[in-house]
Order: C-alpha cells, then structure tokens, then sequence
C-alpha cells in the first residue's frame, strides 16, 4: 500500500506517445483516465482507439470518462484567454453535475496509481487542474502531482 493517496495529471502536447508512457511508467501509474470531451488528436498515437492500444501494450489500463470532458462553450472560455471565468464554469460544472465522477476519480486513486489526461501541457492552463482541485476539495489527504 501507498503512504499516501496521489492523483497524477498529465498533458501529452509535446510529447510523443513513447515518452509519455516513459513517463507513466517512472512514476508508476497504472490507469489514465481520459478527460477529454472529444478523444480525437491530430497527434499520432493520441486519439481515444489508438492511445488504449498503445498503453495497453504496455500493461496500463485506458479509461474514458468525457463526463469529465470540458464541453465546447466552456472550452471556447479558455481559449478566448478568458480563463477565470472558463474555470469557474467548468467548477460549476463538476459541482452540479458531475461530482459523482470526480469522486469516482478519488476511490480509483485509494487502489490505483492514476493520472487523468488530456492535452494541455500545463495543467494550471487547464480542466484538469480543476479537476484535480476538486479532488482535493472531497478529499484532502490526496496529493495531486502534475507530471
């Protein structure tokens, strides 16, 4: 057993599939959760079909959770540079609607090494990162670590 509950995020903009796995495997994560509203990337390797593959291959399981997703008009926040505003959004979001699966994220860290993905590099830019606030928020023993 882990000494403590952690909860890693990850963006793979600016990597390539190798290196992200590369990355996975040092910190020992076990599970992606794909937060993705639409899983698709031009990126090679990155769309939802493609990237369950390729880290199954390697022994890490691939889930999809788009209730997680950052829905179009609130996406449309951020990249207008309106990112307050799209974060308080998307926290409403969680909030009202889906904080059942932001709870189901927390049990899968008490048993499981997961990080939730998406594109963004930093995730202080991104969804995730509310994400993984609300995390915190229903369970404040956990360590978010952004990789």
């Amino acid at each position: 057993m882990r000494p403590r509950m952690e909860l890693f995020t990850v963006g793979y903009s600016g990597r390539t599939l190798p290196q992200l796995v590369a990355t996975l495997r040092e910190h020992g994560v076990t599970r992606v959760v794909d937060v993705r509203d639409k899983p698709r990337s031009r990126k090679p390797g990155f769309s939802a079909l493609a990237l369950f593959e390729g880290l199954r291959k390697v022994g890490i399981v691939y889930e999809l959770d788009r209730a997680l997703g950052n829905p179009e008009d609130i996406r449309d926040l951020w990249k207008s540079g309106r990112l307050a505003e799209g974060k308080t959004a998307f926290r409403k979001r969680l909030r009202n609607g889906t904080a059942h699966r932001v709870r189901f994220l927390v049990d899968l860290a008490r048993i499981d090494t997961v990080a939730i993905l998406c594109l963004e590099e930093d995730a202080g830019a991104c969804h995730r990162g509310v994400i993984a606030e609300e995390a915190v928020r229903l369970a404040p023993e956990i360590l978010i670590r952004h990789l």
